[in-house]
């Protein structure tokens, strides 16, 4: 299938697509185990390593749906992405001497930033067990840091109970984050969606100062900076959670998550399941290994990879930069 009709945003070219692909995972790699280059000792070094190497995995999974990807594969994703960042926590409070120190720093546009595209995340791939996690990177000690952030602890309220969470009435960033707020407060969902649209028209103008924004843009040179997707995750968790059934005027905002939000809806089994006591089972299965289960199966390790196996037939290997090539067995069996 053409690349054109398969992505999310215009923006990704099949070339920088199938090259982030390639080089993300090798840094990431390197920099889950090296340090980076600056840094005024060991420990500083450690850190930024640490930190890059998440926000590289976030990087992957963002470019991994912009570039039209399943969604079903982006779920164990997630779960890497927020399992980095607890890597980075660990070295961010041992290099301050201090775990009350942010992962995500509410007074740091790019981290707040973040922080909400992972939390609305949780709520659209439908790992609202992976909450909790992010709570501790954020929470301090003995809930030191509780009740810093009045939309994040709305979020949270909604995945982790509002007894758990803390009060606030500060939002680290009113522009353009406090529509969004106002749609979570709505007394109606005619009244959120008025929010929605204008959090939309203003969410990616407001944010120019952040480090993505505008990296789409070739420089001089024709090179296209760090452009892996522009999305606003917390806007369809906001819908998600709202119980808005038509979310159709949104569709026009290019940073609308539409197609997460609409597999959301129709998979919403799966965070009864994570949630509960039938905790959902991901089939995997190695590239060389008999396929255990009839049905269509996917592997990040190739593009376009989903086909249908019969039980017992031998799964294909790929040569890729991505690693080994495991095979992950489709929510969607159609």
């Amino acid at each position: 299938m053409d690349f054109r009709q398969i992505r999310r945003q215009q923006f990704l070219t099949e070339d920088r697509y199938v090259a982030a692909k390639k080089r993300l995972p090798e840094e990431i790699a390197y920099f889950a185990l090296n340090p980076v280059g600056s840094g005024a000792s060991e420990a500083e070094s450690e850190m930024l390593a640490r930190l890059l190497s998440a926000e590289q995995r976030y990087d992957l999974l963002s470019l991994r749906y912009t570039g039209g990807e399943p969604i079903e594969l982006l779920r164990e994703e997630l779960e890497e992405v927020v399992l980095a960042y607890e890597r980075y926590g660990e070295q961010l409070w041992r290099y301050r001497s201090n775990r009350n120190e942010f992962v995500f720093d509410p007074q740091n546009i790019d981290e707040y930033c973040q922080l909400l595209q992972l939390v609305g995340l949780c709520f659209l791939l439908h790992r609202r067990d992976l909450l909790k996690r992010i709570s501790v990177l954020q929470d301090g000690e003995d809930g030191a840091n509780g009740g810093a952030d009045n939309l994040y602890e709305e979020l949270m309220s909604h995945g982790l109970g509002a007894d758990s969470r803390y009060e606030s009435d500060w939002i680290s960033a009113a522009e353009p984050y406090q529509a969004l707020s106002d749609a979570l407060y709505s007394e109606t969902n005619d009244e959120a969606i008025q929010h929605l649209h204008h959090f939309l028209q203003r969410w990616y103008k407001d944010l120019a100062g952040t480090a993505w924004h505008d990296s789409h843009k070739p420089d001089d040179a024709g090179r296209q900076g760090g452009y892996y997707g522009y999305w606003s995750f917390e806007a369809g968790a906001a819908v998600l959670l709202l119980g808005i059934e038509d979310d159709s005027s949104l569709h026009q905002y290019l940073y609308y998550p539409k197609d997460l939000v609409a597999w959301a809806r129709a998979n919403s089994v799966l965070s009864e399941d994570i949630t509960g006591t039938n905790k959902v089972i991901f089939l995997r299965c190695p590239g060389g290994d008999p396929c255990p289960k009839s049905g269509y199966w996917s592997t990040p390790a190739k593009v376009n990879s989903r086909r249908q196996f019969k039980q017992g037939e031998t799964m294909p290997n790929f040569e890729s930069s991505y690693g080994a090539t495991i095979w992950q067995c489709d929510i969607a069996q159609s």
